[in-house]
């Protein structure tokens, strides 16, 4: 087996698993890890195997965050999208948000510390649209 043909199984095993048991999800973890091991190329076999680990959040999705760091972040960026002042003012709120987002990023979990450092690429986004409605505009 090579690892497309693995990596191919297990996306589709993932499909079919949605909403089965935990024992049925561990059984095909093991089966998918054995699976994994018939790879014969070192490398490819290590990354099967740690996307054999990966089925259950594959087939679940990503955990929100629980830390104080993730809702303290989901926080601020709703707070930069809400806020009805001045294009500038704005501009200046989301430039705040993302300095304090990346701090709460190195403060985070390690398993959440990459998901809060995202939230910054909506607030880049939103930034930039700002900044084009303000040259569209004239101003």
């Amino acid at each position: 087996m090579d690892y497309d043909a693995f990596d191919a199984q297990l996306l589709e095993l993932a499909d079919s698993l949605q909403g089965a048991d935990e024992s049925t999800v561990a059984a095909e973890v093991a089966r998918m890890k054995a699976l994994a091991e018939q790879i014969t190329d070192e490398r490819s076999r290590g990354h099967a195997l740690i996307r054999a680990a990966k089925l259950p959040e594959l087939i679940t999705g990503p955990r929100p965050g629980t830390s104080p760091q993730y809702q303290r972040a989901s926080a601020l960026v709703a707070q930069v999208l809400v806020d009805e002042s001045s294009p500038a003012e704005r501009i200046a709120h989301a430039e705040r948000a993302k300095t304090e987002i990346a701090e709460l990023s190195r403060q985070a979990p390690r398993r959440e510390s990459m998901t809060i450092l995202r939230m910054n690429s909506s607030l880049v986004r939103f930034i930039e649209r700002l900044r084009d409605d303000g040259l569209d505009s004239g101003s």
